[in-house]
């Protein structure tokens, strides 16, 4: 038999106070901008390699429609590539999130939850080692 009291209940005020107070924390500060540090580049570099395949495909249709072996041309490639360039970030992002973000998201989640400052690293060692 435990000899524990359960957690206080916490008001939704307690909830908004402790929100509010995360965004100001250097830790959450750090989060958003590891966030923006991948995402940005990556959107623009995809924005950009998108918008040649469509004004390529616009404005210089002599080289999109050279064959490059039997009934393929420079255009299908592109578009194949357009799927291959977004399966690729997708990997490249989770792979990322994992490494750089979820750590940390994870540790300030459990403290905004009231679980203290320690509980989301430890939630994320016992699910790693779990899963090892």
């Amino acid at each position: 038999m435990s000899t524990e009291l359960p957690p206080p209940a916490r008001s939704p005020e307690d909830a908004v106070d402790r929100s509010v107070e995360m965004h100001s924390d250097p830790r959450f500060q750090e989060l958003k901008r590891r966030l923006v540090v991948f995402a940005f580049p990556m959107s623009a570099a995809f924005l950009i390699w998108y918008l040649l395949y469509v004004l390529m495909s616009a404005y210089a249709r002599d080289a999109m429609s050279t064959v490059l072996f039997g009934r393929v041309n420079v255009a299908l490639v592109f578009g194949v590539l357009q799927f291959a360039t977004t399966f690729g970030i997708a990997v490249l992002y989770a792979r990322y999130a994992n490494r750089r973000l979820d750590p940390l998201a994870e540790e300030l989640c459990g403290e905004l939850n009231g679980d203290g400052p320690d509980e989301g690293a430890r939630q994320n060692a016992d699910s790693n080692g779990a899963a090892a």
